[in-house]
């Protein structure tokens, strides 16, 4: 799946908050935390596999 598909798939719709992504990580604004995601994933120079985001 290419970020483009990514974004389109994920960006707009509603999902039930928080979201649980790990017994450690809670995410409670799901729309800003995708935002800020695909923000540093345009950002990001390197090979795409690799991004933290």
């Amino acid at each position: 799946m290419t970020v483009d598909e990514l974004r389109n798939a994920l960006l707009g719709k509603t999902f039930a908050s928080p979201v649980e992504l790990a017994s450690h990580m809670t995410v409670t604004d799901v729309d800003t935390f995708l935002k800020i995601q695909f923000i540093e994933v345009d950002l990001w120079k390197k090979e795409i596999t690799k991004c933290p985001a």
